[in-house]
């Protein structure tokens, strides 16, 4: 099986998570990854990329990059080709490439269970919901699909496959990795304050792979990016978790309610937030994305 280079993990870390390509509102995003709005009379470099003007045609979805460094000439009126074809422009050569619209800012949540952390020779209900620690060492989120009582002891009983059924003593548990791809698995709290942190897409707020906290293009190994301040939740007014319940994930949407779920992530801990304790809170670096293989 192949794997996408860094070279590509980078384009995707810095165009989905830092505002390298168009935004939601057609704007150009990080001027250190997309060489802005195409201007007059200036010079551009080989694998300079920029957004068409406004003037020109043909242009939705699409960038101009650089193919023959030179100087762009005076008319905005252009005719975008489709991607691959090349565009003659004073000096300058440009050759079309696809765009990809991001969202401007996500919007971070967290996701609750029903019954906290597995137990041992435990009575589970039809649809309760508890998260595992899997033999692969993370955190899962599985449904009880047959209502009946866990065993008394986890021993090797869960591998942590995706979509997995688990025979757990009398009771059988189903892993939600598919319900949750689908964004139909996530519920989160309600009330007391709780709502989700928006964070703007940009690079001042994501690192490039390079390092953690970085703000400029990325150029490191791996495809990883964390958020470069801390993401922090309103103050607690009443419990954001009633017990057995547990905090076991957060969530990125593209909405600050509703929207599309554009990815989720287990905790390495489940926490309980009660009223009365401090904000939640995540470090800067501490909410860390790996983008490709």
């Amino acid at each position: 099986m192949g794997a996408i280079t860094d070279f590509v993990q980078n384009q995707l870390v810095d165009a989905l998570r830092r505002g390298g390509a168009l935004t939601t509102a057609g704007a150009a995003g990080s001027s250190a990854v997309v060489k802005g709005i195409w201007t007059a009379s200036t010079a551009y470099v080989v694998g300079d990329v920029v957004v068409p003007h406004a003037n020109m045609t043909g242009a939705g979805g699409k960038f101009l990059r650089c193919t023959t460094a030179g100087t762009s000439g005076a008319t905005n009126t252009l005719a975008v080709p489709n991607p691959g074809s090349t565009l003659a422009d004073g000096s300058v050569t440009w050759t079309a490439v696809a765009g990809m619209p991001v969202p401007l800012t996500t919007h971070i949540a967290l996701l609750k269970c029903t019954h906290g952390a597995r137990a041992n020779s435990t009575a589970y209900a039809l649809n309760n919901t508890i998260a595992v620690t899997a033999n692969d060492g993370k955190i899962h989120l599985y449904i009880c699909t047959t209502a009946g009582t866990t065993a008394a002891a986890q021993s090797t009983l869960y591998p942590g496959a995706a979509n997995e059924v688990i025979t757990d003593g009398t009771a059988v548990f189903t892993e939600r990795n598919a319900a949750l791809d689908a964004g139909t698995a996530q519920v989160e709290p309600s009330g007391g304050g709780y709502a989700r942190v928006a964070n703007a897409c940009t690079l001042a707020n994501n690192a490039g792979t390079q390092s953690a906290g970085s703000t400029t293009a990325s150029s490191g190994t791996g495809g990883v990016t964390s958020n470069n301040a801390a993401i922090t939740f309103p103050a607690i007014s009443a419990d954001w978790t009633t017990n057995p319940e547990r905090i076991w994930g957060m969530a990125e949407y593209d909405a600050a309610t509703g929207g599309n779920c554009l990815g989720w992530y287990p905790l390495n801990t489940l926490q309980q937030i009660l009223n009365g304790q401090a904000p939640a809170s995540f470090a800067a670096g501490a909410f860390t994305i790996t983008i490709g293989n």
